[in-house]
């Protein structure tokens, strides 16, 4: 994204980290903002500094159940800008503390979501142990918990924002709305082979067709980055941040051997 995700703003003029603290709030006892262990900014917000380098969510983690070991850990990523109060409410009481945690299942794969997850107290040990051993993988420790899996209420709620196009379809979404419209994907080159067909209709909320790329790459295991890809809309070549209309016609295009 080329700078701190959490400082961008996407809808009400509130930042990602702001917002997301304030959804926390609603739904926990006490919330904390998770920081690197040189991090020597000023936030407005309680703050635990990660214990180690390099460790990514798991740091956090480490470091909140070492600030209170008893305590069960809702943990949610900072780019998240379609994830709602009623999201984190469902995930509350859904919770089942006999689990090592509770976790929702993605839309795309169906594999646990650990940036929006409530790990219980039970959960800690496995995480010592994992760190131990080199792990620095969100999902992969949790794919090793006892947990209860749960399906999304809003099946975009975990879409998160990796790049400048991300943020674009973020912003257009929020604050103009979501509607379902049925377009037409034509795949060339390895992104046929990766989908498994050459063309197909599909059907999509994004605003953006960088949105349906974003759907596309993870529900068909699409082996290309953005930057690789080229997209044509009913056969004009156009940014991935063009608009998607109704029967729209999508083709996307490899990088092409000597050009």
């Amino acid at each position: 994204m080329g700078r701190d995700k959490a400082d961008l703003k996407v809808v009400d003029g509130l930042s990602m980290r702001d917002r997301g603290m304030e959804l926390l709030r609603a739904v926990t006892a006490q919330s904390y903002l998770a920081i690197a262990g040189d991090d020597a900014r000023n936030y407005n917000h309680p703050t635990i500094q990660d214990l180690r380098e390099n460790a990514g969510p798991l740091a956090g983690l480490e470091a909140a159940f070492r600030h209170a070991p008893g305590a069960a850990w809702l943990v949610t990523a900072c780019d998240l800008p379609f994830l709602t109060s009623s999201t984190l409410k469902y995930l509350v009481e859904c919770r089942d503390p006999t689990s090592d945690a509770t976790c929702f299942t993605s839309r795309f794969d169906g594999k646990p979501e650990p940036l929006c997850t409530i790990y219980e107290p039970s959960a800690h040990s496995s995480l010592e142990n994992v760190l131990s051993e080199g792990v620095r993988c969100a999902r992969r420790f949790l794919s090793t918990l006892n947990r209860k899996e749960i399906e999304l209420p809003e099946l975009s709620a975990l879409d998160n924002c990796n790049r400048p196009e991300d943020l674009e379809e973020a912003r257009l979404s929020l604050n103009h709305g979501r509607t379902l419209k049925k377009v037409f994907v034509e795949y060339c080159g390895v992104l046929r082979e990766d989908a498994g067909c050459q063309s197909e209709e599909f059907q999509t909320r994004s605003v953006t067709v960088a949105g349906l790329w974003e759907e596309l790459r993870l529900s068909r295991a699409l082996s290309l980055e953005i930057d690789s890809v080229k997209v044509a809309i009913n056969d004009e070549f156009r940014s991935w941040n063009h608009p998607l209309t109704e029967e729209d016609k999508v083709t996307l295009f490899p990088p092409f051997a000597g050009g």
